[in-house]
């Protein structure tokens, strides 16, 4: 059934939906504007979206579509389908915009359509960004020590005692964004990438670390759903397991192995921060001799030094993804607002780049 939504109580959770999604991100300030001008498809347990026309611009907005060629996922948008989407599971909601139709073709909608355009062609440059080589590297290259952009880095941040190396080591990755996406990446592509989740940033960190002549290696500890969930849109946690493995980097300081968890940068912390109270003294991240990092140890009050250190994750990082790259950005929207990092990919007339720069805020 298709019903046009106004802004009610009903279409609340809709609309959180459509602020969560990818084209939400970069539609910015216009996303209500734009969402209002859609209607909802709200479809049941097997029954199937129909063929949509070439000019229908579609979104994701709850639950699992299905076709012979993959999946739809909530956050991502998509145009003409060649074959009906299934639902899986007990309900999909979807939302629809008519783009040849009268009402959003009239004069007084140019500004959204402008707008809409470059909110489209950002959330491509993105994606394009974020898709990996057709051929991955293998496994056992991953943590390219020897790479000279790894060599060059690590002679930036050698310091005069190991202590100090590795804080500066740590303090680099760490402040790089956390993102969803591709592990079977080198750690100089990650350098290069500047951002990772806790696999390629752990990767990167323990090259480094390598190439400055500490001893370092890799951990990891289970974490619950519940807590890695806050940093993704809300649709997307019907999706997950309930427990997942976080891996991170660790390295020797006088003798002992000391947890180093580089993964979340303070922007992204601080999402932690505002649903789980009393951990604000996780800021600033930093380690050193005798004081460990995990924010995961310090949540499930376990012990930093009580960890098992092993020299790769070659296994863990062959693994392939079940994610497509628009699946992986439509996850990172809610990290992408924290950190800035949607700021990359839209022109310098965006009219939240423009607010951003005058209130003095900075470009990811």
């Amino acid at each position: 059934m298709l019903h046009k939504l106004d802004f009610t109580r009903n279409a609340t959770v809709s609309e959180g939906y459509f602020f969560d999604s990818l084209l939400g991100l970069y539609l910015g300030s216009a996303a209500q504007a734009v969402f209002a001008q859609g209607i909802i498809h709200t479809l049941t347990e097997g029954q199937e979206l129909p063929v949509q026309s070439p000019d229908n611009l579609c979104v994701l907005l709850q639950g699992v579509l299905t076709h012979d060629h993959g999946w739809q996922s909530p956050g991502c948008h998509f145009h003409s389908v060649m074959q009906p989407l299934k639902v899986k599971g007990a309900q999909s909601t979807v939302w629809v915009l008519d783009t040849a139709g009268a009402d959003w073709l009239k004069p007084e909608r140019a500004y959204l359509r402008t707008v809409l355009d470059g909110a489209l062609n950002a959330a491509e440059r993105a994606v394009a960004e974020a898709t990996p080589p057709r051929d991955l590297p293998d496994p056992e290259t991953l943590c390219d020590v020897d790479h000279p952009a790894i060599r060059r880095r690590a002679a930036r941040l050698l310091r005069t005692t190991e202590e100090a190396t590795a804080q500066a080591v740590f303090a680099f990755v760490q402040a790089m964004p956390y993102r969803f996406g591709n592990w079977q990446e080198r750690a100089s592509d990650t350098l290069a990438r500047g951002s990772g989740m806790c696999t390629t940033k752990a990767n990167l960190q323990v090259a480094l670390m390598r190439a400055c002549g500490l001893e370092a290696g890799f951990a990891e500890v289970p974490m619950e759903m519940c807590v890695l969930g806050k940093l993704m849109p809300d649709a997307w946690l019907p999706m997950m397991r309930p427990t997942v493995r976080h891996y991170f980097g660790a390295v020797r300081l006088g003798g002992r192995w000391h947890a180093a968890d580089s993964s979340y940068n303070d922007d992204s912390m601080r999402i932690y921060l505002e649903q789980i109270p009393g951990f604000d003294y996780l800021l600033p991240a930093r380690i050193g001799e005798g004081t460990p990092y995990s924010p995961a140890h310090s949540h499930d009050g376990l012990d930093m030094f009580d960890i098992a250190v092993v020299p790769h994750l070659h296994d863990e990082m062959s693994k392939k993804s079940r994610f497509s790259p628009m699946q992986f950005e439509a996850l990172n929207t809610r990290l992408d607002r924290a950190q800035g990092c949607w700021q990359k990919w839209v022109g310098a007339d965006h009219p939240d780049l423009q607010a951003d720069e005058q209130q003095g805020g900075r470009v990811a």
